[in-house]
């Protein structure tokens, strides 16, 4: 697995060599001062250590954080819209999908999301691990680091049943349609 920072524009031609030879290749594109990116980089950092236990030997696998003022010479990466945009690269550059557009269900920048945008890309699991899910390798990294923080769900408690305050806005009294909005002309409505 390898990981690389690019901060300078000769650092640049190593993306595009590693796309040359065939490498699998996520790449985050930050803008220094956006609020979005700053808060997607530290979330982007951990999965080096994330999967360096899972991956480490898997020679294909290259995590990029680059800042956009060196996008310029990156010929293979398309059109970046907006910032953070993350994109993977891959099959010698003839594939290339934005993270928005992948198949994974949750897309909220995390740790654990990337994680799992990573597998289904490269669909091989070189781990060295006991589990093979990188959510668990994660878990169990940064189990020692979490702080305990209680979180309280506020929990609605909703009276009326199932139906949702825009339905019942809708409902129209003075000609209500059915039994059950009849009751709840007559008994519900507050």
């Amino acid at each position: 697995m390898h990981i690389l920072h690019i901060n300078s524009e000769k650092d640049v031609s190593k993306i595009d060599k590693m796309i040359k030879q065939g490498k699998d290749v996520f790449i985050l594109v930050y803008m220094e001062g956006c609020g979005p990116c700053n808060a997607t980089r530290p979330e982007w950092a951990k999965i080096e250590s994330a999967l360096k236990d899972q991956y480490a030997k898997n020679d294909k696998l290259v995590v990029v954080d680059v800042n956009k003022d060196f996008m310029q010479s990156v010929k293979m990466i398309g059109k970046v819209d907006g910032f953070p945009t993350m994109k993977y690269i891959g099959n010698h550059g003839k594939t290339v999908e934005a993270y928005e557009n992948s198949s994974i269900k949750k897309k909220d920048r995390s740790v654990s999301s990337f994680i799992n945008w990573i597998e289904s890309k490269i669909n091989k699991m070189m781990s060295t691990t006991q589990t093979s899910s990188a959510t668990h390798v994660y878990n169990r990294l940064t189990k020692s680091n979490r702080n305990h923080v209680k979180t309280r769900r506020h929990s609605k408690t909703q009276k009326g049943g199932k139906w949702s305050r825009k339905y019942k806005r809708r409902i129209n009294c003075r000609s209500p349609k059915g039994f059950s909005q009849k009751q709840y002309c007559k008994y519900g409505r507050k």
